[in-house]
């Protein structure tokens, strides 16, 4: 017999703000279908926790989209909280300590779970050595510019992979922890980097001995960089996060990316679409994103300050 949860999803909409409104309405559409198709006795609470920065989103605006998506479903509470100033990782945080549930689920707002993702997650929870559960996040795929990046970027490839098993490494976009645990071991602060908060959270996990699981088939789609302005500047940020958040040697860590992206760009092009006629123009564009993550890193070294100050994506 399955226990009844209590859970708290917990929605930052810093993302919201630059990306396509479109996703984070899809987002809600998908979680409130999975709430009402395990239904009400599945649970003894559920609630949104959704926080934001008034100055940089308008909260009417916020709690209409929320009002539509969930207006159907009377026993979800929702609550809005207003967090002037506080940034992407400080809102996760700031939002678990409004949360009553045994369950807090951090997800982004420009995320797209797969039908059934919610009751995947929370049915991990049933085995008492998961303390921390993550999805399987993997980009949306278009273009050939989004399939390289796919083959390339930090995220999985999308596969028919099923079940819970032990895993090194979380995103924060769609992850579900015991809540005890994750005010424990909130977020540490970015300090001018974009991604490397999650990586020291991930070390001050492991260094813990607080076991990370992923749950293979709870999908989640994350946008792929749009255009060029947005491929460089994330290419640029990732090399400067080698420097400025990375214990390891940048010069390691970008052997590391290269010979990885190579190895899933020779063994897994087809899981993400690419002909073989493809292949020179995807190594082309791999070549200019590693370029630009080498760029990125050096400009770190020479300038780490101003570097701080910059793309805080």
């Amino acid at each position: 017999m399955v226990t009844k949860r209590s859970i708290s999803i917990l929605i930052e909409w810093e993302n919201a703000i630059v990306a396509d409104q479109t996703r984070a309405i899809r987002m809600l559409e998908h979680i409130r279908q999975d709430i009402e198709e395990v239904g009400q006795e599945y649970f003894t609470l559920v609630e949104i926790v959704s926080g934001l920065d008034p100055t940089g989103i308008n909260p009417q605006l916020v709690e209409s989209m929320l009002r539509e998506a969930f207006g159907t479903v009377s026993w979800v509470t929702i609550r809005n909280v207003a967090l002037p100033g506080r940034t992407y990782y400080e809102m996760k945080n700031e939002c678990a300590l409004e949360a009553r549930g045994e369950i807090v689920v951090l997800l982004d707002s420009d995320v797209i779970p797969s039908p059934g993702w919610l009751k995947k997650m929370v049915d991990s929870f049933e085995d008492p050595a998961v303390q921390i559960c993550a999805s399987s996040v993997h980009l949306a795929v278009g273009s050939l510019q989004e399939k390289t990046l796919a083959l390339i970027w930090i995220f999985e490839i999308a596969s028919r992979a099923v079940g819970l098993k032990k895993t090194g490494s979380i995103w924060v976009n769609s992850t579900a922890y015991r809540r005890e645990v994750f005010l424990k071991f909130p977020l540490p602060g970015s300090d001018g980097t974009a991604r490397a908060s999650c990586a020291a959270h991930v070390r001050e996990l492991r260094a813990a001995g607080i076991p990370m699981h992923r749950r293979m088939d709870a999908h989640v789609e994350h946008p792929a960089p749009v255009g060029a302005s947005e491929f460089v500047e994330r290419a640029l940020a990732r090399g400067r996060d080698k420097v400025l958040g990375s214990p390891k040697p940048f010069w390691k860590n970008v052997v590391y990316d290269v010979k990885r992206g190579l190895g899933c760009i020779v063994k897994r092009r087809d899981e993400v679409g690419v002909r073989l006629i493809e292949v020179p123009a995807v190594l082309l564009i791999a070549s200019a994103w590693w370029l630009l993550m080498i760029v990125g890193g050096l400009a770190a070294m020479i300038a780490p300050k101003e570097m701080r100050k910059r793309l805080q994506l």
